[in-house]
């Protein structure tokens, strides 16, 4: 057994801890985590939300998933908000419906990926896009852009190292952890965000709290004229509100994201 073991670490040229996925020297990846099989696409009988999936990029024949409520209604008065959401998993780990992962795929190929997407969706706007629930369902005047789990700053030497180890291995010609591509403030004056409003939400004992008080406060100095509200969620650790669905902190979190959509953009 032991000789079996010193052989496989022999064989590794990445090996993440925690343990998400390991590289060997032949190329091949192994991903520990979020292997899991996905849930298809269907009607939820609790939230009565109906699902499903539609290809937006016909050359990778990537997909994403849509959610409408059930008694939606066609009238332009009750159209909904379109909240897009980018999951988490650090660019490179996922499920099946995440096949352009790093590091097979490396940065910038997933922020493509996610602009693409976006075009498809714009394709909607005037009612004549290739997906119906779009056409029927969404006010393309109320659109909001979500995501969770991505970067962080610690002057911990051993936590930055690993840190930095992680965003090379996603993305190999990086210039490290102030490259443009996880650092948007190498733009100092972001004038040319397009939002008027943003909300950041925390955990208190998530690694990446710090990163996202660092986002809040410099959006704050720089030339944007528009609006960024916080969210820190006390004694909760990393995404939270997806492993304990309907605890306390996840229900005010998702209270808060309700509310902030209400206001309108």
């Amino acid at each position: 057994m032991e000789n079996m073991e010193s052989t496989v670490l022999e064989e590794i040229a990445f090996d993440g801890r925690p343990p998400f996925l390991r590289i060997y020297k032949d190329g091949r990846v192994e991903r520990l985590v979020g292997t899991q099989i996905d849930v298809p696409p269907r009607i939820d009988s609790k939230t009565n939300v109906e699902s499903k999936d539609t290809v937006y990029s016909q050359e990778t024949t990537q997909y994403l998933r849509l959610y409408v409520p059930k008694n939606a209604t066609s009238s332009s008065a009750q159209k909904l908000p379109l909240l897009v959401y980018f999951h988490d998993g650090a660019f490179f780990i996922g499920t099946a419906s995440s096949p352009m992962r790093a590091p097979e795929h490396p940065i910038p190929i997933t922020y493509h990926d996610s602009r693409y997407a976006l075009k498809w969706l714009a394709s909607h706007y005037g009612g004549n896009g290739h997906e119906k629930w779009l056409n029927r369902h969404v006010d393309f005047n109320k659109v909001y852009l979500s995501g969770d789990s991505a970067g962080d700053e610690t002057k911990d030497p051993d936590k930055r190292a690993k840190i930095e180890r992680f965003w090379r291995l996603v993305s190999p010609t990086t210039s490290g952890t102030d490259d443009p591509w996880i650092n948007p403030f190498k733009d100092q004056s972001l004038a040319s965000l397009v939002c008027s409003r943003v909300l950041v939400c925390v955990a208190e004992k998530d690694v990446l709290r710090h990163r996202g008080w660092y986002y809040c406060e410099r959006l704050k100095k720089t030339e944007w004229k528009g609006e960024v509200e916080m969210m820190e969620s006390k004694g909760e650790d990393h995404v939270f509100h997806l492993l304990e669905l309907t605890c306390d902190s996840a229900m005010a979190k998702l209270k808060k994201v309700a509310a902030f959509m209400n206001q309108g953009p």
